[in-house]
């Protein structure tokens, strides 16, 4: 050995030196690594044994060493199947993809395990060894000539490089990583069980068998179609997507945060993701990647956002709403570029209420209001389209999976066979009732040509040949036939195209489901399942192609002929062939939906009075019809600690969505209500940052991202004497600060629609809010002088 840093040090009169009896502790890195597998089952007794032999470089020590030999039994044997697999395969090259995979492998236990839970000197001795193979691997590549799997190889290391930076011990987490070796547990080569002998037995029953059997000399596939069903990881991969859980668990993000990452990934990634060409991704993993992406992010957004029987987050939940219609958006306009896919163009895309709720949605931003406009425009365009939408009458001639399942090839195929299996079957049930039938008809002529042998004083039946006969006649039982496939070759291509769907279809419209049922995740329906029923399972579950774990399935509302009592077995003397023979007695249909109410989900949009002064108000902050006759006419009923002039000037705030920013302008004027109340700053708040009510037949609709209930702020004038106005508020309230921040929203909302040429003085106006603020605050914590009194 002559890199000395491998050797374990020790200092004698005052020298270092290596302990060259003791095995370098590099190499017990493999001891660690092979104890992260799960689910290793360590048979202690183990008397069969498969000899195997590689070129390796061993330090063995004499029979008094304390530590054992070097390598465990179990990597070892892995790393030579792994090595023998390969190379039968691959040829030449497998021996670089045994490296590249060996190599990937140990970097991915490093990436996955914390590195605060990990020794440094341990973690160090990995990198260390995962670099001196990224070396050897180097020197291979140039060895050898252009191939296929050159591609795979390069990206295979750079990938290996790329977590390997990840997770290399940087100047700045030194302290940190240090800190938590303090207060933590690390694994350490002290805490390795070396001389446990149960690492070392593991049983290759089934290797040899396997070896020898698998002469193929077929060029594998695997690499040249290299796919990545997980998610990338690596913030600088074109191919990342976000993860929640590696967000939450590695990253250490707290909800909040990972779910504003997540949106804003969504906002200005999602469709370069979705659209880019890729070697790694092809494009139906990438659709149940982003499915998958998408039910973690729901969940979480929902649980956070919306709390039922809580606060609610009105803000939180018009991005949860923005960030969802994105993702559809963005999965249907690949669809409709795709040319298997064409005629999802001429289907509507309609989602429950989705658009009367764009006017309730809270935007504080500019970009998300240009962002709200498109998709009100986008989702406008689809909701009536000609033909109807995947989630609604599935059986119709103009059905997508009916027009789709008509012109495929494969499904028609499909179609055919199964009528024939279900043809065969049913001539063989024919067959057999008529078995049954002749069986019982030669029984009973034998019960009409003998009497029995005893009187019915004393009648033993089972001494009775005639009795037994008789009985044995009417035990003759045919079940019926129930053909698994509709006569109707409408329904019969809606059935097949639902078990055979496309999977880029299948995510999509699974993406649609959930979050039409956003508020109930779990539904629960009494529906019966096709794949479920026995007499159609058996049959078409060997035509069923995609994943198992979908949320939308092919049901049926009525049971199965068989599944009732109808499916008794009938009199085989009484009962034509015809009454053992039915035809599909299900429906087809597929999950239901239930959306959440319409009132419901406005009222998650909007905040709640809490004053009880205010909350009998609560009907005026939730709406901006006219409602100011409502309020006069209850003026009696309303608490007499507030003026009738306050009520009435508090009701009718919002009467009219093109009047909210006029009444706010005349509020600063009169000072007729007190923004130091909270119910007040909540009605201003709320009223200034909800998008508004949309008129899509408006021309000012059309031509611009401003809904009608802010277009004030893009005149300049108006603009010019709000700003006067709040100036003199501000001059006013200098001494007495307690509304800063219903003074800092309006003057932010003001700065992100107002036109470029305001912008200085709207920013010179927040400049001054900030300083009045921040000078009310030093004025409040300032100490008093002895025996005198804050104002």
């Amino acid at each position: 050995m002559h890199n000395t840093i491998e050797y374990s040090k020790s200092y004698k009169a005052s020298r270092e030196f290596n302990e060259i009896r003791d095995v370098p502790e590099s190499h017990y890195v493999c001891q660690w690594w092979i104890q992260q597998f799960d689910q290793i089952k360590v048979e202690k007794s183990s008397n069969t044994f498969i000899q195997f032999k590689k070129k390796h470089r061993d330090h063995i020590r004499w029979n008094d060493a304390l530590l054992p030999f070097r390598r465990s039994g179990l990597w070892m044997t892995i790393k030579v199947v792994f090595h023998t697999i390969l190379i039968k395969r691959l040829g030449h090259v497998g021996t670089i993809a045994y490296k590249l995979l060996i190599t990937h492998f140990l970097t991915h236990i490093i990436n996955k395990r914390h590195v605060s839970s990990t020794s440094t000197d341990l973690l160090v001795h990995c990198i260390r060894k995962i670099l001196r193979r990224l070396n050897k691997i180097e020197s291979l590549l140039s060895s050898i000539e252009s191939n296929h799997m050159m591609e795979w190889f390069r990206y295979m290391k750079h990938e290996i490089q790329m977590k390997v930076d990840e997770v290399l011990p940087k100047p700045n987490l030194l302290n940190f990583i240090q800190m938590n070796e303090h207060w933590s547990q690390p694994l350490s080569l002290n805490t390795i069980k070396f001389n446990d002998p149960e690492i070392y037995q593991y049983s290759c029953l089934q290797l040899k068998a396997y070896l020898n059997n698998n002469n193929s000399n077929e060029t594998c596939e695997l690499f040249s179609g290299f796919r990545y069903n997980g998610i990338r990881t690596n913030f600088n991969d074109e191919d990342y997507i976000p993860s929640y859980n590696i967000l939450i668990k590695q990253m250490n993000y707290t909800i909040a945060t990972c779910l504003t990452y997540i949106e804003i990934w969504v906002e200005f990634r999602l469709e370069q993701w979705i659209n880019r060409p890729s070697l790694i991704i092809n494009a139906k993993n990438r659709f149940e990647i982003l499915l998958n992406f998408f039910d973690d992010y729901q969940k979480e957004a929902l649980n956070y956002y919306w709390l039922k029987d809580s606060a609610t987050d009105p803000i939180g939940y018009s991005r949860f709403i923005l960030t969802s219609l994105t993702i559809i958006c963005c999965i249907h306009k690949k669809l409709c570029q795709d040319k298997r896919f064409e005629r999802l163009q001429f289907h509507s895309l309609h989602i429950p209420n989705i658009l009367e709720l764009f006017e309730f949605l809270v935007l504080p931003n500019r970009e998300d209001m240009i962002r709200a406009h498109n998709l009100y425009i986008y989702f406008t365009e689809f909701n009536n389209r000609l033909y109807p939408d995947l989630l609604s009458n599935i059986e119709s001639n103009n059905a997508f999976g009916v027009y789709f399942a008509y012109h495929s090839p494969q499904m028609n195929d499909a179609i055919q066979r199964i009528r024939i299996e279900a043809e065969q079957d049913k001539q063989n049930k024919i067959k057999e009732v008529n078995n049954a039938k002749e069986k019982y008809k030669q029984l009973m002529n034998v019960v009409h040509n003998t009497s029995c042998d005893y009187t019915n004083n004393r009648h033993k039946m089972k001494r009775c040949q005639r009795c037994k006969t008789l009985k044995e006649a009417n035990q003759i039982k045919v079940k019926v036939y129930e053909c698994p496939m509709p006569l109707a070759h409408e329904s019969a291509l809606a059935v097949i195209f639902e078990l055979q769907m496309p999977i880029e279809i299948r995510c999509y419209r699974d993406i649609i489901w959930q979050f039409t049922n956003r508020s109930n995740s779990h539904l629960e329906n009494c529906m019966y399942e096709w794949l479920n029923v026995p007499s159609h399972g058996s049959k078409l579950k060997s035509f069923c192609t995609g994943f198992n774990n979908h949320k939308v399935r092919l049901v049926s509302s009525t049971k199965s002929i068989s599944q009732t009592h109808y499916s008794t077995p009938p009199s085989i003397a009484h009962t034509s062939i015809e009454g053992f023979l039915f035809e599909n007695s299900l429906k087809i249909q597929i999950s239901p939906t239930k959306p959440i109410g319409f009132e419901d989900e406005v009222r998650i949009l909007t905040p709640q009075l809490n004053h009880p002064d205010y909350k009998q108000l609560q009907f005026t902050v939730s709406t901006t019809q006219f409602v100011q006759n409502d309020v006069i006419a209850q003026l009696s009923n309303y608490s007499t600690r507030l003026k009738p002039s306050q009520i009435i000037e508090f009701g009718s705030f919002r009467s009219g969505h093109r009047l909210q920013w006029w009444n706010l302008l005349t509020i600063l004027e009169m000072d007729s209500l007190s923004f130091a109340e909270e119910s007040v700053a909540i009605l201003i708040i709320h009223s200034i940052l909800q998008y508004g009510p949309l008129i899509s037949e408006s021309k000012t609709f059309s031509e611009s991202w401003c809904p009608e209930s802010h277009q004030q702020l893009l005149e300049d004038h108006f603009v010019n004497e709000l700003i006067v106005r709040l100036n003199h508020h501000l001059d006013d309230c200098q001494l007495n600060w307690q509304n800063e921040l219903v003074l800092v929203v309006i003057t932010m909302r003001i700065l992100s629609i107002c036109n470029t040429n305001m912008e200085n003085k709207t920013v010179n106006l927040i400049l001054k809010c900030r300083k009045i603020g921040e000078k009310s605050q030093v004025e409040k914590y300032r100490p008093v002088p002895a025996g005198k009194h804050r104002k």
